[in-house]
């Protein structure tokens, strides 16, 4: 059987209670395998399988990472007991067998220590169980999964199984990976905005929200479907990422000092319009892009008619677009149109045309 069809047909591994009672900390660790995982072809999904699971070229999968995520209060620790009577490792040594060879990683992720009578079971922040296998604490573990399965102690592999110590605080752990995912996107751009920044931090991490809030449907056995409801593909994220480094907006001062906007009713103006602009160069990126375009002919017009200072071009394009009716009603808005076509002008000039 193919790891598409087993995806296909392991659904609905996690309990309905797991999603009515979650803590927001799966999808602030989604978003730090979103950083890990970037270069790389996937599909997150999230409350499917296990809390978080990346998929290995989605289209034809060829490898699953699975993650069961645990949180306690940072000032307390999981005993060793507590682990195995709950069966942790167990359920996920479990759900892996699922899926045979295409398991890459199944990672128990906790933001605590796990300790046996007050010593520290795993040394590093990520542990691979079968490097330490003759430990004697994970003999307990291998011992629990033999007995859970009523297999001999031999016969479990514990070469793919980890255990990660997550850097994510209980309570301000989204606080946590945004400034991760900042600098994550400073290496991308020097130069990046914070705001732009958070802006595309917040469209990844309310999409990813949303996805693991969905209930999918118990009869659901298509993967396309899968992934639309609970997943995320790797080439929309970049895309959210990619389209964002691309429309950085010049601060506001910059383009009234250009355009020698003076009015402080019209510098309040503009200012307002400036974050929704920035909302829908993602949410409506494509008709926005489309408007753009024609915005830029407009602009080329301005210029082969040797109008030079910023003003005049504005005052030109604005009236184009007025005439030409061709700019879609949600655009049209006066103090909208004159800083999208200010921004046009001002990457026009400064970035590129085609931008």
């Amino acid at each position: 059987m193919s790891l598409r069809e087993q995806i296909e047909l392991n659904k609905n591994d996690i309990s309905g209670s797991r999603t009515k009672n979650r803590l927001t900390v799966q999808i602030s660790y989604a978003m730090q395998l979103i950083m890990e995982y970037y270069s790389m072809d996937y599909a997150i999904l999230m409350d499917y399988i296990e809390d978080v699971v990346i998929i290995e070229n989605p289209e034809e999968p060829t490898g699953i990472h699975l993650y069961q995520i645990k949180t306690k209060s940072t000032d307390k620790q999981y005993s060793l007991t507590t682990v195995i009577k709950d069966e942790w490792f167990q359920k996920l040594y479990k759900n892996a067998q699922k899926y045979a060879d295409n398991v890459s990683e199944a990672a128990l992720v906790c933001n605590t220590d796990i300790v046996n009578r007050n010593k520290t079971i795993f040394a590093n922040e990520h542990n691979c169980l079968g490097d330490i296998k003759d430990n004697a604490n994970i003999k307990k573990i291998v011992k629990a999964i033999a007995d859970d399965l009523n297999i001999s102690e031999e016969e479990v592999d514990l070469s793919k199984f980890y255990f990660v110590k997550s850097n994510l605080s209980t309570k301000g752990h989204k606080d946590e990976v945004e400034h991760q995912f900042e600098n994550f996107l400073l290496k991308e751009d020097p130069e990046l905005q914070i705001t732009t920044a958070r802006t595309i931090f917040k469209i990844i991490y309310d999409e990813l929200d949303e996805k693991f809030n969905w209930e999918l449907d118990e009869n659901c056995s298509d993967i396309n479907e899968i992934y639309k409801k609970k997943g995320l593909a790797s080439n929309s994220v970049r895309d959210v990422i990619t389209t964002g480094l691309a429309v950085q907006l010049p601060d506001a001062n910059q383009l009234f000092e250009k355009f020698q906007i003076k009015s402080v009713r019209e510098m309040r103006e503009y200012s307002q319009r400036y974050s929704m602009i920035k909302m829908d160069m993602f949410s409506r990126k494509e008709v926005l892009i489309n408007t753009k375009k024609q915005i830029v002919t407009y602009i080329d017009d301005a210029v082969n008619s040797e109008l030079d200072a910023f003003p005049a071009i504005l005052g030109f394009v604005y009236e184009k677009c007025v005439e030409g009716a061709n700019i879609p009603s949600s655009y049209s808005e006066e103090y909208y149109l004159k800083l999208l076509i200010m921004l046009s002008a001002y990457k026009y000039c400064y970035g590129g045309g085609s931008n």
